[in-house]
């Protein structure tokens, strides 16, 4: 059985130890990390699956702007190695996606494969305009609330955290 939870500071150290497991220590090298450099991850949509006081997974989201509208840029989503496959991930999309939607945040990115992330009802940004330095093919859009993602076009930019409107 997996609890979820706000990660608190204490648990920094864990999580990057994680991660570095999940995506190897060169991840920071990554594109999407620089729209996470000097901007705080969105506080009410960060979660960490544990089993009993294990870490098993983590995920965050970030706050970026696309041409002049609002989104999240989800990521990195990580599951130790020795639990993949497991549920793990369903269950931390599909708790923060539920979660975003009911904060008011209209669509959600990320960078990873149509192959996986499709199953959650993510589809190529491309195809709607919006574009990422770096990951022109590897960028995903996703939907939230219905009509947002008409008004993201552009590059994506981060952005300082502003909750939005209920």
């Amino acid at each position: 059985m997996y609890t979820l939870s706000a990660p608190r500071p204490a648990d920094s150290a864990a999580i990057e130890t994680l991660l570095d497991a999940s995506f190897g220590a060169d991840r920071h090298a990554k594109t999407s990390y620089r729209f996470r450099e000097g901007v705080a991850p969105v506080a009410e949509l960060s979660l960490l699956a544990r089993e009993g006081a294990h870490l098993v997974g983590s995920i965050a989201y970030w706050p970026v702007t696309v041409g002049e509208a609002s989104a999240l840029l989800l990521g990195p989503l990580g599951i130790a190695p020795d639990r993949q496959g497991r549920g793990i991930g369903r269950l931390l999309m599909g708790t923060s996606l539920r979660r975003a939607r009911a904060l008011g945040h209209g669509v959600v990115l990320l960078v990873g494969g149509e192959d996986y992330y499709g199953r959650f009802g993510f589809v190529p940004a491309l195809a709607h305009g919006i574009v990422m330095a770096g990951e022109p093919m590897r960028l995903l859009a996703r939907e939230l609330l219905p009509g947002a993602l008409d008004l993201c076009r552009g590059a994506v930019r981060p952005r300082r955290h502003v909750r939005p409107a209920a």
